[in-house]
């Protein structure tokens, strides 16, 4: 089956595949031949999302830098216990309006919670 592709689209996979063919960037193949980059770049993208293209290797790259994350409770998460000051600062909070907090260690996160939500009960 033919994949219907408008003018740019047709010329933006022709210059990629020329470039890849050249051994250049896209971008280094544009300014070769008198191309506007950004157009390929985004007729490629609306190949690509179509799934007429393959992703390019480094959107794989790109993606596989993150890593999974899990939320839970704070219920299910047992409280680590504190450790002394090491003699530095580990937590630096400043406000819009001014104030600045340091922290050598870790606060509580329900602490820092409260504080970011302005509550008066912080301290406690």
């Amino acid at each position: 089956m033919a994949v219907r592709m408008t003018d740019k689209q047709r010329r933006g996979k022709e210059a990629l595949e020329a470039a890849q063919r050249a051994g250049l960037s896209l971008s280094d193949y544009a300014q070769r031949h008198g191309l506007v980059v950004r157009e390929l770049y985004d007729a490629i993208a609306g190949l690509r999302a179509r799934g007429v293209l393959p992703r390019s290797p480094r959107a794989h790259q790109r993606a596989s830098r993150f890593l999974p994350v899990r939320v839970v409770s704070a219920a299910a998460v047992p409280e680590a216990p504190r450790s002394t000051p090491r003699g530095g600062m580990v937590c630096r909070l400043v406000h819009a309006g001014g104030w600045v907090i340091e922290c050598g260690e870790w606060p509580a996160a329900a602490w820092l919670s409260a504080v970011l939500a302005g509550r008066r009960d912080a301290a406690t």
